[in-house]
């Protein structure tokens, strides 16, 4: 694996080679964040790596800064916090793993199956400690909590923390108490840097060329479900790292907004949903919705194209700094509403992303949380007719020098009738 250094340019080596000559050891990860901008020619990958590592490290920092005194340490275990925190990528399922944080965040581990320690190598953590399938978690959990100097008391943790987690800490930490500090994550998490905003970016402009392949292959006496898949092999070959959702929406199945691909064949004058979430190689989400004809549009269905094309609009010129999240939800509820159309639109205007495909800030009723610079959100109204069909249209935004940036502008907005 290649990384980028700053007296060295281009070097050849591995995380831990460079801590042999004395990286410290925040930076690793960092030179490795650095690298897995893969899309990027290499010219663009000559980042400093000083900033970069500054800019990670204040991650950990800030979070202690933000939930203050009164914890043993921290536990992060979900598999984008994991990511956010340590530049750890991989997945564990059913086995034990997890990141541990010293409360004033200078010390740092990755408890990993042995069979994931490859991929915690890649971390920044500065202690890796790893488990057999013939042994348990347990002789490296306490080796984490002595070297990190642990004592009993209160464990800072994500609300989805799971019980069999919590049983398992108590083995080792008996007297131990859990605090969730998942508000606290969300707050730095929902401001991304230049480099989480630029993989948003990254993410988006593969996913946009989906769409004109999208409208190519919806023809009448096509299956859904064949749609789908070839455009997942499509952005996969494109450069996606994974294709997380791929819903291809026909006709009635249209108004049912989270139905999968199905076996259904698509007919002349259906509308067809379109909606595709996809990751880069560095794991940041973009998230797009269209809704074609096939075949000339009815007068009905062009009407609803248009109050969902106009109710976005809307919501996007509202979409400016200081601006509450609701404001914008009401600003696109209420062009729907004021058509005659407000009970069918049945779900928020949009939610933020970055890590996860869904997470704040929440575009929706009753979220006063103001949009702030850095934050990256969906604007997705949308109409569903039981039984008829539905139309919705899914854009990402970003809050950059304190205006809305529509980072999917390239993309057709238009009803294109195919």
């Amino acid at each position: 694996m290649t990384y980028v250094h700053p007296t060295t340019n281009l070097t050849e080596e591995t995380p831990h080679q460079i801590m042999e000559r004395s990286t410290p050891w925040f930076s690793i990860g960092f030179l490795n964040l650095i690298n897995c901008f893969s899309i990027l020619d290499a010219k663009e990958r000559q980042i400093d790596v000083h900033f970069v590592s500054s800019t990670y490290r204040n991650r950990i920092k800030s979070l202690a800064k933000l939930v203050r005194d009164g914890y043993s340490f921290y536990l992060i275990a979900s598999e984008s916090n994991l990511r956010y925190f340590f530049g750890y990528a991989g997945r564990s399922f059913e086995r034990f793993s997890c990141g541990l944080i010293s409360s004033d965040g200078e010390k740092s581990a990755i408890i990993v199956p042995e069979l994931d320690r490859k991929k915690a190598e890649q971390s920044f953590a500065q202690m890796i400690l790893s488990w057999t399938d013939n042994e348990t978690y347990k002789p490296a959990l306490n080796k984490a909590v002595s070297e990190l100097a642990i004592e009993e008391g209160t464990i800072g943790c994500e609300d989805s923390l799971t019980l069999g987690m919590m049983e398992s800490l108590k083995v080792v930490l008996p007297g131990i108490r859990f605090r969730s500090v998942s508000k606290a994550i969300e707050r730095l998490r929902m401001k991304k840097d230049e480099f989480e905003l630029r993989s948003v970016r990254n993410a988006s402009r593969i996913l946009v060329t989906c769409y004109s392949m999208a409208e190519k292959l919806i023809k009448p006496g096509v299956r859904e479900c064949d749609v789908a898949n070839s455009i997942k092999n499509f952005l996969l070959a494109q450069g996606a790292k994974s294709v997380n959702f791929c819903a291809i929406q026909s006709g009635r199945n249209g108004a049912i907004p989270h139905l999968e691909s199905t076996p259904k064949r698509i007919e002349r004058g259906d509308m067809v949903i379109v909606d595709v979430s996809m990751t880069s190689n560095d794991g940041y989400f973009a998230d797009l919705t269209r809704t074609y004809s096939v075949g000339k549009a009815s007068s009905l269905q062009r009407e609803i194209y248009e109050i969902v094309k106009a109710a976005q609009c809307v919501a996007f010129k509202e979409a400016r700094i200081g601006t509450p999240s609701d404001l914008v939800d009401r600003s696109a509820r209420r062009v729907i509403e004021e058509a005659g159309y407000g009970k069918f639109f049945i779900h928020r205007t949009g939610h933020g992303l970055g890590l996860d495909v869904h997470e704040p800030p929440w575009i929706s009723h009753g979220n006063k949380e103001k949009l702030a610079n850095g934050m990256v959100f969906t604007i997705e109204p949308g109409i569903y007719l039981p039984r008829k069909f539905g139309v919705r249209i899914e854009d990402d935004v970003a809050i950059e020098d304190e205006r809305p940036v529509m980072i999917s502008q390239r993309l057709e907005r238009d009803l294109r009738e195919i």
